[in-house]
């Protein structure tokens, strides 16, 4: 089955804007096309209202590169915003290929911009290297993020370190570090996650309110399985503590749904 997981195809799931599907890996290369909804809440201990956020996206699969256009929308506080973002995963060979991400909104909720790229590397001994780096536009900010990742595949296992490092100027350098083991089941498609972290950097990196934090721990476990021959739901459910400031903290439950419709 591990031939299944091998860079016989390309795409990156999710999402670089939800904590469950920032984690590229050679299983998440694939051929087909693809549509994808996914909602997603945080609920909080204290008197926060809960947050919302929805996304669409569709995968189109070309001969060299896969391209996936995608809708956000987000609510945080009294605000609501639209995000217009972009994937485009470049295979250069069996054992190379380039993540690129692009993504625009109008500021109060989102990024006002935002860009990424991303070098990723097989090696031997069933390993995969990466090397990237993001940018985030928050008018006035500029958040310049430094990233990475090593990957080991065993059997119909995976597993993956990632750390964030975050400079923003004028701000505290941030640092983030994450850990994720997946277990694949009937194909690429099929699979059980669960992640756990620390550090300063919210990973989701979605909107301006991710950021008003001193610190996290988080710990998550998602699902995706089928529920028709080309149709699967992935369920999410990840936990974070949170240092607001120092007289300050609180618990954040976050919760995933997500449809896949496989087309091809």
């Amino acid at each position: 089955m591990r031939n299944i997981f091998l860079l016989s195809s390309l795409v990156i799931m999710i999402f670089t804007s939800s904590v469950f599907t920032q984690e590229l890996n050679q299983t998440d290369v694939n051929t087909q096309d693809k549509m994808l909804l996914l909602y997603n809440t945080d609920v909080f201990d204290d008197d926060t209202k809960s947050w919302q956020y929805f996304s669409i996206e569709y995968q189109f699969k070309e001969t060299f590169a896969t391209l996936i256009p995608r809708a956000n929308f987000a609510n945080r506080f009294t605000n609501s915003e639209i995000q217009l973002e972009a994937d485009a995963y470049v295979l250069f060979s069996k054992k190379t290929y380039l993540y690129l991400n692009t993504g625009f909104a109008e500021g109060k909720v989102f990024p006002k911009s935002r860009a990424g790229i991303e070098l990723y590397q097989v090696i031997p001994g069933n390993f995969e290297l990466s090397a990237g780096y993001r940018y985030l536009y928050f008018s006035p900010s500029k958040v310049n993020i430094i990233t990475g990742s090593i990957g080991y595949y065993f059997s119909d296992y995976w597993f993956s370190f990632r750390p964030y490092f975050v400079n923003e100027p004028g701000s505290e350098k941030k640092s983030t570090f994450t850990l994720i083991g997946r277990k694949y089941f009937a194909d690429g498609e099929n699979y059980l996650s669960v992640r756990a972290g620390f550090g300063s950097y919210p990973v989701s990196g979605n909107t301006q309110a991710d950021f008003f934090r001193n610190d996290s721990k988080f710990f998550g476990i998602d699902y995706q399985f089928y529920i028709l021959e080309k149709t699967t739901i992935q369920l999410g459910f990840l936990y974070e503590n949170e240092e607001l400031n120092i007289n300050r903290t609180r618990s954040r439950y976050n919760f995933l749904l997500g449809v896949q419709k496989i087309f091809n």
